[in-house]
Parts: structure tokens; sequence; C-alpha cells
């Protein structure tokens, strides 16, 4: 199991092994949902997932 921190609180999360690029994380301190951007050899990369509604030019 990996670990990453939140970008918000800064708590330290358990990520499962074999985690993909786009997958949902929750922040168990916060709440925030948090989807991995990126995977590097050392690092992992979380950004706040951002649910964008429809637009209807409104």
């Amino acid at each position: 199991m990996e670990k990453a921190l939140c970008p918000d609180c800064d708590a330290e999360l358990k990520v499962p092994n074999g985690v993909v690029t786009g997958e949902i994380l929750t922040c168990l301190s916060c709440g925030l949902e948090l989807e991995v951007s990126q995977i590097n050899k050392d690092c992992m990369e979380l950004r706040e997932l951002v649910i964008e509604g429809e637009d209807w030019g409104e």
C-alpha cells in the first residue's frame, strides 16, 4: 500500500496497490474526493475532483 498527502488538509492517505490514473480516492479526514492525475515511480499526483455540470446557457 502506498501513501500520499491530501492537498487540502495534508492528511496521509493510504493508497491501495494497483491504483491507476483517473481513479477516485476519498480523504477520510476531510471527505475531499481526489482524482489520481499522475503516477511516477516515486510520487503520485492527486487533484481535487471537479464535476462540471451542464451549461444550459443560463
